[in-house]
């Protein structure tokens, strides 16, 4: 969730890291008829401390004319301080149950509702102003899609062959962008180097400028176009695009926007392999749900 370029920003709170009241639970399959009475707790899934607890009591007949309540005592330390509050319920035979969130001026219709860090009401995830985040397998192929996928494409988009009888005449100078880019990536791994040396034969370079340019030799420049695209392992190519992400350029000198966008991106590479962008803000906790005769009274 929220990295550099990513569209969330990372200083807005993950649904994950909140309290979650799930309607479902509670209302659904007739539990809301049968045990329309009981007690979540939140407890520390490690050593299984009480974090925080809720009674409930959901109250009125909807097919009577009654408003459905859910009505609440929420203890955010499982001690202590109590804040009572209520929900208006919609619960009707044969479907889902929703709550209408109680946020001033919301109303939303949601099956589940937060309580973050300190809160001591639930609200529904636009009220909170709450994203979700990725999981940790997302997070992992997001980083190997940024660092490796530039890459991937444009091996992908090599020609079927490499030219390999001379041009009448060669192109006298790279496109600026490119060279840039080029100079950016030196000193080049054995797979890079020979995805580059494809590239600029492609855009119509010799062997002499293409050697001169990635600091090679002529004749490995020859060997390499000779062999073409089956020349490049793509696994390790990847691993070669993995190992240059993984390492963190020095901050740029100077007013020069190319290298700082440059080295935010490699920032955010770097933050991605890390795993800062998911680092939970609160310990992990279990929600547990008593029915009934066994739970507090509200």
């Amino acid at each position: 969730m929220g990295g550099l370029g990513s569209g969330r920003r990372r200083w807005r709170l993950g649904a994950s890291e909140c309290r979650a009241l799930e309607v479902g639970e509670l209302c659904d399959e007739g539990r809301r008829q049968a045990q329309p009475r009981g007690e979540v707790l939140w407890r520390a899934e490690r050593g299984g401390v009480l974090r925080a607890r809720l009674t409930y009591a959901i109250t009125g007949q909807e097919d009577a004319g009654d408003e459905l309540l859910l009505t609440y005592r929420y203890w955010p330390d499982g001690s202590g301080l109590c804040h009572e509050n209520e929900i208006e319920l919609e619960c009707l035979p044969g479907r889902r149950s929703y709550a209408y969130c109680p946020g001033f001026g919301c109303g939303r219709r949601v099956r589940t509702l937060y309580a973050p860090p300190g809160a001591g009401v639930f609200r529904c995830r636009s009220c909170w102003g709450l994203v979700y985040q990725r999981s940790q397998g997302a997070e992992t192929l997001a980083y190997v899609q940024e660092a490796a996928g530039p890459a991937m494409r444009e091996l992908v988009a090599l020609p079927e062959r490499t030219r390999r009888r001379p041009r009448r005449a060669y192109v006298a100078r790279l496109p600026k962008e490119l060279a840039d880019h080029l100079e950016e990536e030196l000193p080049l791994a054995e797979n890079e180097l020979r995805l580059w040396c494809l590239r600029l034969r492609a855009a119509g370079l010799s062997y002499r400028q293409i050697a001169a340019l990635t600091e090679s030799s002529k004749s490995g420049v020859a060997r390499i176009c000779a062999a073409g695209r089956a020349g490049i392992d793509s696994q390790a190519l990847v691993s070669e695009r993995l190992e240059r992400a993984a390492a963190v350029p020095a901050p740029p000198e100077g007013d020069d926007l190319r290298a700082l966008d440059a080295y935010l991106g490699a920032l955010h590479r770097h933050a991605l392999r890390l795993g800062l962008y998911r680092h939970p803000i609160t310990e992990p906790e279990e929600r547990l749900v008593i029915f009934a005769d066994t739970a507090s009274e509200p």
